[in-house]
């Protein structure tokens, strides 16, 4: 399956998955389901088998904000809190019946370690990915942010509200139904 976000892309997650595969405990997640809390401190990290997860926060206004998706065949985590042991700043929730393999998170913390390499190349790619991310808000309208999430991953739809996508695009709830109708007369 295609990776949904442009870090996987950029690093052979191979060394992840086979740590989970070797070391993981499998568990099922139902829809709805949490695999982290925000501001408590992660303890485990996984990797996706089926399935997907969204990272998401409560703004400063009292709304829930989706920030984030992973799915199947990546890794499920979050880097500030697993590997720099700070507290969660999302919740990563399941989005659909899900099946992670889950390892205690010094596992990873240690391989990582073990390679400085793999480490900074792992920081900078999770970097790139939220400056070209701030960058794409800049660059393209709503309408064709909204685009590319569908082209890059067909069934968000299908898995994610509108509400969600509409919050992690950071656009109105209004003006995605917008974007979504003048899509349809054409």
């Amino acid at each position: 399956m295609a990776q949904f976000n442009s870090f996987e892309k950029a690093i052979d997650f191979s060394f992840w998955k086979d740590i989970c595969e070797k070391h993981g405990t499998r568990r099922h997640y139902a829809r709805g389901d949490y695999f982290a809390l925000c501001g408590t401190m992660l303890k485990e990290v996984g990797w996706i088998v089926s399935g997907g997860f969204k990272h998401s926060l409560i703004d400063n206004a009292g709304n829930l904000k989706a920030v984030g998706f992973v799915f199947e065949g990546s890794v499920l985590a979050n880097y500030t809190a697993g590997i720099l042991g700070r507290a969660m700043p999302t919740d990563i929730i399941a989005l659909e019946d899900s099946e992670v393999l889950v390892v205690p998170v010094d596992m990873i913390k240690e391989r990582l370690h073990d390679d400085p390499s793999l480490d900074i190349r792992f920081a900078q790619a999770l970097f790139e990915q939220a400056y070209y991310h701030i960058l794409h808000d800049y660059r393209f309208t709503p309408a064709e942010r909204y685009f590319h999430l569908v082209d890059r991953y067909p069934r968000i739809t299908q898995l994610v509200s509108l509400s969600e996508i509409a919050s992690y695009l950071n656009i109105s709830y209004r003006q995605l139904h917008r974007i979504r109708s003048s899509a349809q007369k054409e």
